[in-house]
């Protein structure tokens, strides 16, 4: 897909107004809302207006669909309610939230992930290192005695202090 081009994707929303105060409550909005628009706009800023709305509510629904389900559920069927507040619906969600992960937790786990970041270029390094270790051996099995002894510390010693520092650190 080139840059800038735009994908078309049809969606169906089926409702049952007759079964769910739900769907009755979002099927009046949507119509309410859809009239204003045509009312007030030319037919290509209504048109515009209308696929912004559209992308906006499915992309927000899904992003919530995809953090929890049971909480887009519960959002989705607070629609029937008709005093329902944001601030009620907040009170609700947040014993839920809680019992998912609390964000102490999370901070928690964000630590770790950069921590395993971090590691895995000097993992990278201490496994290059470890194929040069297996190179040279080869090699000096192969060579006479003293061209052996002569092998450079410097080059196998950087990635050791490294892993020393990291396991000072109590990762391992």
């Amino acid at each position: 897909m080139r840059k800038g081009q735009i994908r078309r994707v049809n969606l169906s929303l089926h409702l049952t107004p007759e079964q769910s105060r739900a769907d009755l409550r979002a099927m009046q909005h949507l119509q309410h809302w859809h009239q204003s628009v045509n009312q007030s706009s030319s037919v290509d800023d209504a048109n515009m207006e209308i696929r912004a709305f559209h992308r906006d509510i499915y992309l927000a629904g899904l992003q919530l669909f995809l953090m929890e389900p049971a909480l887009c559920h519960h959002v989705a069927e607070s629609l029937g309610r008709e005093n329902l507040s944001l601030g009620t619906l907040l009170s609700e969600l947040q014993p839920q939230t809680q019992r998912e992960e609390p964000s102490a937790q999370l901070a928690e786990l964000e630590k770790i992930r950069e921590e395993v970041a971090a590691l895995r270029p000097l993992m990278e390094q201490h496994q290059l290192a470890l194929q040069q270790l297996r190179i040279a051996a080869r090699s000096a099995a192969s060579t006479p005695a003293p061209e052996r002894d002569n092998v450079e510390v410097s080059k196998v010693d950087a990635p050791t202090e490294k892993m020393q520092k990291v396991r000072q650190k109590g990762i391992f």
